[in-house]
């Protein structure tokens, strides 16, 4: 199925280049001061018009602190060879446990664990009770991985009881879209895409929302159980640092109970 232009899937080294900065935030005025060349050559390079030196590239790359795994996407996409990246010193099956030992013992509230496309790889006691009473179906039975796009996204499992779904399913986009050039490249993140692209309101927010100012991160969400009105605070924790390339990518999602009513409820649902 095509129903988007390439753009969010493969961006452009300008696009790339405006989200980065962006991020940081830099103004166009500031980085070129940083970088050491003219505005106008900054908006060539951003409008596409124009294309990095080497040294130019390798001097934008440390100037926004751009991680090593995620350097590739704009080496490719400015026309230069992609590096090998080291590999990390502990396995990924290894971190598994460690994670796994992680959200059992520090939460009693909901945490669960997404990868670099925001599949949900690992969901502690709590959330599995929490989750599976929400939409109806055994988490801890599934065969495969959910995505947080089709929890959110799609008709008949969390979306129906999001009383503010709206407010959420931005937000969400907007994660998304603020680490695109991480997944760009990313087979399973095309084909999270493509299973999502059917769902309503997908489709018109993945090709115009923006990033703008800096993400929060955190989210509310508004949840209408039967005759229960609950509220938990999304918090997002990113996990890993330059030193630990196996963990980069890994973000830790913790649903934290907004009022009595939410606490209670928590507590009940996990206990059964």
């Amino acid at each position: 199925m095509t129903y988007l232009s390439p753009t969010p899937f493969r961006p452009t080294f300008g696009n790339l280049l405006k989200e980065w900065r962006r991020r940081v935030p830099l103004s166009q005025l500031d980085l070129a001061l940083i970088l050491d060349i003219s505005t106008r050559h900054l908006s060539y390079l951003e409008t596409g018009k124009s294309q990095p030196s080497e040294t130019l590239l390798y001097s934008i790359l440390r100037n926004l602190d751009i991680l090593d795994d995620e350097r590739n996407t704009l080496l490719i996409a400015a026309g230069f060879r992609p590096r090998q990246m080291a590999k990390g010193k502990v396995s990924r099956e290894s971190v598994s446990g460690v994670l796994e030992r992680y959200v059992e013992q520090v939460s009693s509230n909901p945490v669960i664990v997404k990868d670099a496309i925001w599949d949900i790889v690992h969901a502690n006691r709590v959330a599995i009770a929490v989750f599976s009473d929400l939409i109806g179906c055994d988490l801890s039975q599934v065969t495969r991985p959910y995505n947080v796009l089709e929890l959110v996204f799609a008709p008949d499992l969390l979306r129906p009881k999001l009383q503010n779904w709206t407010d959420v399913a931005n937000s969400l986009v907007r994660h998304i879209r603020h680490e695109v050039g991480f997944a760009a490249d990313h087979q399973a993140f095309h084909e999270v895409l493509e299973q999502v692209a059917g769902y309503p309101g997908f489709q018109e927010r993945w090709a115009s929302v923006r990033i703008g100012d800096a993400l929060s991160h955190s989210t509310t969400y508004l949840i209408r159980h039967g005759e229960q009105k609950l509220t938990f605070e999304s918090v997002l924790t990113s996990m890993g640092s330059p030193y630990d390339a196996v963990l980069r990518g890994i973000r830790l999602d913790t649903f934290l109970p907004a009022d009595e009513a939410t606490q209670k409820y928590v507590a009940v649902v996990s206990r059964s």
